[in-house]
C-alpha cells in the first residue's frame, strides 16, 4: 500500500495581490479544481507542501486537509510553479480526484542492469521510450515501471508488451511499440553517423541536379568544358543620356 501523503490547507480570501503577502508569511498559494465544479482557492504551508511534493512525485496522492472543512480532499500535484532563482515554490495547482472514477496519467519507464554484451562494449542499449500512458484508479496510480536489461543480448527487443503492469492499469500505447533494443557498438555508431552526414548528402544532390540542369549557367570565372562554344557576351546596354539642365 502507498504512503499516506497528509498536507494541511487553509481557505484564502485574497487572490493576486495579496500572494506577495502570503508568501512573505511562509506560506504557498494554491487552488484545488478538477473533481468538483468550482476551484478552491488555499494556501499551504511552504515547508510542509515542498515536503510533501518531493514524497508525492508526479503521481502520488496527497489527502488535503482544509481547515473548516469536514471531509479531506484526495488530489494530485500538477502545475507547480517555483522561483527561477530560489526553486522554492510560489503556486501549486492541486488535481482533485474520486478514488472511484479511472483518470490518464503517464508514468516513467526506467531500465536497469548491465547485460555481458553492454559490459564488454559490444552492443549499445537503445532506448526509444521513457514513459508511459496508463488509465487506471486513482489508488492504483505508481511512478514507475522497471525493467531489467541484465539478460538482453545483442538483437533483443523489449516492446510494451513485454513490461510488467500490476492488474487494473490499462495501457493506452500500442503493445508492439518498442522500448529498447540491444544492438551492436558498430551498428549504433552507423546510425550516429548517417543521422550527422543526412544534410551533406541531400546537399550534394543538390549541386549535382543544378549542374546538369539543361540552360545552366557556369559560375563566375568558371571555364567552359573542352569542346563546348563559350556563349557570347551580352552586350552593354547604352547609357542613359541625362536630361539637359533648364536654365
Amino acid at each position: 500500500m502507498a504512503e499516506t501523503i497528509q498536507l494541511d490547507a487553509e481557505l484564502r480570501t485574497l487572490v493576486g495581490k495579496g500572494n506577495p503577502g502570503l508568501r512573505r508569511s511562509g506560506r504557498v498559494p494554491a487552488v484545488v479544481y478538477g473533481h468538483r465544479e468550482t476551484p478552491t482557492h488555499v494556501s499551504v504551508d511552504l515547508k510542509a507542501a515542498t515536503a510533501a511534493l518531493r514524497k508525492a512525485g508526479r503521481n502520488g496522492l496527497i489527502t488535503l486537509t482544509i481547515a473548516t472543512q469536514s471531509e479531506p480532499r484526495m488530489a494530485l500535484s500538477r502545475e507547480v510553479q517555483r522561483d527561477a532563482i530560489k526553486r522554492t515554490l510560489r503556486h501549486i495547482d492541486f488535481y482533485e480526484v474520486s478514488m472511484t472514477e479511472k483518470l490518464n496519467a503517464d508514468v516513467r519507464i526506467v531500465t536497469f542492469g548491465e547485460s555481458p554484451d553492454l559490459k564488454s562494449g559490444l552492443g549499445v542499449l537503445l532506448e526509444g521510450m521513457n514513459q508511459l500512458s496508463i488509465r487506471c484508479l486513482p489508488g492504483d496510480l505508481f511512478e514507475e515501471v522497471r525493467f531489467d536489461v541484465s539478460a538482453m543480448k545483442i538483437g533483443d527487443i523489449i516492446r510494451v508488451k513485454d513490461l510488467a503492469i500490476k492488474d487494473g492499469v490499462e495501457v493506452m500505447e500500442d503493445p508492439e511499440d518498442e522500448v529498447a533494443r540491444m544492438v551492436r557498438y558498430v551498428e549504433a555508431k552507423v546510425d550516429e553517423i548517417a543521422v550527422a552526414t543526412g544534410d551533406v548528402e541531400v546537399i550534394e544532390k543538390g549541386k549535382k541536379d543544378e549542374e546538369g540542369a539543361e540552360g545552366a549557367k557556369p559560375a563566375a570565372g568558371a571555364k567552359p568544358a573542352a569542346g563546348a562554344k563559350a556563349a557570347p557576351a551580352a552586350k552593354a546596354a547604352p547609357a542613359a543620356k541625362a536630361p539637359a539642365a533648364k536654365k
